[in-house]
Order: structure tokens, then C-alpha cells, then sequence
């Protein structure tokens, strides 16, 4: 028997889909080492392992172009709301946040909520060392890394509410550089939170650029994804186009009722950008509520400047609390559609809604926010229920965009007293359930490119996302009618159904639907 005709895993009979759109065809897979060698009627093969998939659909392992999972490596590195979901590579540092840059000053103490409660302790000294020590921790997905802004900013001007002189820019554009030469492979900002949110268009042209210099592209959650939405779209392809280098809208939306519909308008932008010759593309999480900050959320604007112990004391100052109050009611937010996520000092109010929260206080809305705030240190987590569906299923449907969660990887024991989103355990399930199967928004293959070879081609990685002789075998296999996501903002803590294999680099990680504890996966550094 010839050597290419052995192999040491060989899936039997499934429906292959390869990640670049095409329809899915019979045919047989076969593994070696952490490749794909074969696929197609192989009977002449013989494997290690002969696995029988008849029935089900064989795809590129799923890959979530943003998440904020660097939030959660270091402490659950097995990532299990994330495997269950088919998930195999993961790209982190969204949003202007990386981990990998933080050190342990109290600059950082908002980051070092989420990591010391669970026993990590920030010891790296570097972005290249803190990749480093995911490597020898093993994880079980791979994971791409990003240059955050706001990070860096933070590093070097702290919550400064101006411009940088010439040395603090130089000194950000060292530690970007820096960041891509230990292998990050986007520069990204969270233009809506400080302090992202301090910076000028200028600053994150000179700093785009240096992302340019190294073959990286710009992923950015916009200034505005409200009232300013259109004027932000413009920002973020005017930073592109100067800076040269292709742009990645993130999770991209309209939020508040008055702003529903703009998106058509964002998505014709897109397409008049594409034909000028930018290379531009979204992304998506299928929800119509976000998560994010209360403080971010509720509060004017300029309640944010400062750093956090400034927002504590004007949460503090009785005029200020006054003048806080009459800013919140002129904004007229819908505290019915806005649910408490996690907040580690009022566990009570976790999943009621501000306005039912506030009346079991005894106390009225803006003034329970302003005390909730305080009690946290100003850090609370709200889910906000003010997108349109219309609207998700019409940048879900656009040719350019692709899914990601904009999650971390949970699981249901460790984690029980934390409220994601659901998104953290359904997104891409909810996708094939809803959008493919219920709905027939999407094709079976048009779904699945939009989670591996469209989010693969945007990270330039040639032999991921696809199901190729060659290509690293990041391969799941799913039961197309039964898939299915169970998480929800009642119970988020649920796993998703209807996975029935995982492969990362070669390794089950799921078998016959269980997790078999293999941590295969690789950090993925920019050549």
C-alpha cells in the first residue's frame, strides 16, 4: 500500500463543505498529523481511526473574527463555550483592549478585574512574553492576537483627555510596533470607550500606519454606533484610506429606534468604498442586544472624562449626582430594555432590568444607576434590547460580512455566578439554527463561509478555514438538523447543541459531542 494511502483519522461519508462557498458535496476526509492530506471517495485508504459521519455536515472549524477571549486564556484556557459552538480560532484584542499589553499598574485595574478574582497575576513584561505564556499554557482553541489602542494610550498618557505630544506618539507607535513584531496581525480601537475615546482622527492615522508597515488592517468598533453611526462609518474609512491598510468594521449596528435603517446607508458606503479600490469588511453578532458598559451606556459623555477614580467622585458629589440625573432623563432611555449583567457586589439585581431593579431599590432609575455604579467601583455590565432585526439579518446577509461573537470563552460551573450574553455560548449555532435552517436567511455554504474562508482571507491565513489537502485539520462536524443554541439572557450559562466532533490541529477536542480535554491549540503569530 503506498505511504499517501494511510493516514490517522479518516472521517467516512459526510457532507464536506470547504469554507469558500461552494455546496457541499459526499466525500471522505483524511488526517495526519495536523493535516488534511485527502479528500474525495477514498476507499482505497486506511486509517488509525475510521470514523463513520454519514448524515452530517464536515466543515472548516468555525473562526470568530472578534472576541475579547484574552479576557479569559489565562484562567480557562479549555474555553468551552467556545468549542461547543464549533469554534476553532479565535481573534482577541478587540475593541482597543489587549491583555497582552497591560502590566500591573493600577492604570490597569479595570483590565485586572476580570484576570486577579480568577488567580492570574500579570508577570509579563511584554507582548511577545505574554503570548509566550499562552503557548505553555496550551489552550484548547488557536488564537489570533491584535494591538489594542486604548492600551497602548493608556500605557503611555494614562486617561488623558488631549492630544499626545510628539514623544507620547512616538512612544505609541513603538509599542504597536512591538506588538506586531511578536506576531499580532490587526491594529484595533474601541472608539466609544475612554480611553479610545480621547483620541482624534489624527492620532489613529499615525498609528494605522504603523499597522500598515507590517501587513496588519484596522479593526475598529466605531466612534458612534447610535446617532453618529454614519459620521463614524466615514471616520473609520477616511483613518483606512490615509493609513492604507484594509479596514474591519466591528459588530456592526444601529442602536436606538431613531437610528434603525441607517445601516442600509453604512452597507452602500461599504460598497462605494469597495469599488474605489478599499478592501473593507464587517462584522456580526446575531442579536439585537449588545452588551456592554452601564457607565458607557447611561451616562453622558462627559461623564466619562478622567479616570475611573474621577468618575467615582462626581458619582460621589451631590451637585454633580443632580446634574448626572437631569442629563440621563433628557437622553429618555427605555430602562425596560436595559437588563443588569454581571455586578459582583449586587448579585440580586443580575438579569432584572434597570427599571425593575430600581423599583425593588425603592429608588428611581437614574439615581439606582448612580448608586449601582458606585457600589461596583464603576464597572456593571448591561445587555441593551435596542437593535432591529431588520436590521441584523440585513448585515448578516451582505456579501462582506462574516460572524463574529464579540464573546469570551465561559462555562457553566467555574463561571456560574457571572451573566454573559448569550452570545459567549450561541453565536455561531444561532446562525445555522435561525438564519440557515429556520429562516433560510443564508445557504447552508453561503453560513459557513461567512465563518471560515471569509474571516480566514481577512487574517491572510491560506490553510485555515478551508478544507483542502494541506490545510490544518481545524475541522468540525455538526448534525445540521439538530443544531441548535440554548443559551439566553435568562440562562446564559447553556451550552449549544448539535456538535458532534471538534478537531484542532489534528486532535479531538470533541468526540461524539463530549469534550475530551485536549488543549491543541495554537497562538497564531503574523509572518
Amino acid at each position: 500500500m503506498p505511504e499517501t494511502q494511510r493516514c490517522d483519522i479518516l472521517l467516512r461519508g459526510g457532507t464536506v463543505f470547504d469554507g469558500l462557498g461552494n455546496p457541499g458535496f459526499c466525500a471522505d476526509v483524511a488526517i495526519a498529523g495536523e493535516r488534511i492530506v485527502a479528500i474525495g471517495e477514498l476507499e482505497g485508504w486506511h486509517a488509525g481511526l475510521e470514523v463513520n459521519v454519514e448524515g452530517l455536515c464536515v466543515a472548516p472549524g468555525f473562526i470568530d473574527i472578534h472576541t475579547h477571549a484574552d479576557f479569559s486564556l489565562n484562567h480557562h484556557p479549555e474555553q468551552l463555550s467556545v468549542l461547543f459552538q464549533g469554534v476553532t480560532t479565535q481573534v482577541g484584542g478587540n475593541c482597543g483592549f489587549a491583555v497582552g499589553q497591560i502590566t500591573d499598574s493600577p492604570l490597569f485595574r479595570q483590565e485586572q478585574r476580570w484576570l486577579k478574582p480568577y488567580g492570574v497575576e500579570i508577570n509579563w513584561r511584554s507582548f511577545a512574553e505574554y503570548l509566550t505564556i499562552l503557548d505553555e499554557l496550551g489552550l484548547a482553541t488557536n488564537y489570533v492576537p491584535q494591538c489594542g489602542h486604548g492600551t497602548a494610550r493608556k500605557k503611555v498618557m494614562g486617561y488623558e483627555k488631549r492630544p499626545p505630544t510628539p514623544a507620547e506618539l512616538e512612544a505609541m507607535r513603538q509599542e504597536i510596533a512591538l506588538c506586531f513584531e511578536a506576531g499580532a496581525f490587526a491594529f484595533t480601537t474601541g472608539l466609544e470607550y475612554p480611553p479610545n475615546s480621547f483620541a482624534e482622527t489624527e492620532e489613529i492615522i499615525e498609528l494605522a500606519k504603523v499597522a500598515a508597515q507590517y501587513g496588519g488592517f484596522y479593526a475598529t468598533h466605531l466612534r458612534s454606533e447610535g446617532d453618529g453611526l454614519i459620521e463614524s462609518v466615514q471616520e473609520a474609512l477616511h483613518i483606512a484610506q490615509e493609513a492604507e491598510l484594509p479596514l474591519q468594521l466591528a459588530h456592526h449596528k444601529a442602536e436606538g429606534k431613531r437610528n434603525w435603517g441607517k445601516v442600509h446607508h453604512t452597507l452602500q458606503m461599504v460598497s462605494d468604498a469597495v469599488t474605489q479600490g478599499m478592501d473593507v469588511t464587517l462584522d456580526v453578532y446575531p442579536y439585537t442586544a449588545y452588551q456592554t458598559s452601564l457607565a458607557v451606556a447611561a451616562l453622558p459623555s462627559w461623564a466619562l472624562d478622567g479616570d475611573p477614580d474621577t468618575l467615582l467622585e462626581r458619582l460621589h458629589d451631590p451637585r454633580e449626582r443632580e446634574r448626572l440625573i437631569h442629563a440621563m432623563q433628557a437622553m429618555q432611555p427605555d430602562w425596560h430594555s436595559t437588563v443588569i449583567g454581571s455586578t459582583p457586589h449586587n448579585r440580586e439585581y443580575q438579569g432584572l432590568t434597570i427599571a425593575d431593579a430600581a423599583r425593588l431599590a425603592g429608588k428611581q432609575p437614574e439615581a439606582f444607576i448612580l448608586d449601582l455604579l458606585l457600589d461596583a467601583g464603576g464597572h456593571v455590565g448591561v445587555a441593551w434590547f435596542n437593535m432591529a432585526e431588520d436590521d441584523l439579518r440585513t448585515v448578516l446577509k451582505y456579501p462582506l460580512t462574516m460572524v463574529g461573537s464579540d464573546g469570551v470563552g465561559t462555562e457553566p460551573s467555574k463561571y456560574a455566578a457571572e451573566r454573559p450574553h448569550p452570545r459567549s455560548y450561541g453565536t455561531f449555532p444561532r446562525v445555522l439554527a435561525k438564519y440557515v435552517r429556520q429562516d433560510g436567511l443564508l445557504s447552508l455554504e453561503e453560513a459557513i463561509f461567512k465563518m471560515t474562508g471569509l474571516p480566514a482571507a481577512r487574517l491572510k491565513l491560506s490553510d485555515r478555514g478551508v478544507l483542502q489537502e494541506g490545510a490544518y485539520a481545524d475541522i468540525v462536524v455538526f448534525d445540521f438538523g439538530a443544531i441548535q443554541d440554548l443559551s439566553d439572557f435568562t440562562h446564559p450559562h447553556r451550552f449549544s447543541q448539535g456538535i458532534v466532533h471538534l478537531l484542532v490541529n489534528g486532535r479531538w477536542t470533541i468526540r461524539d459531542g463530549a469534550y475530551t480535554g485536549a488543549r491543541s491549540g495554537k497562538v497564531l503569530r503574523r509572518v
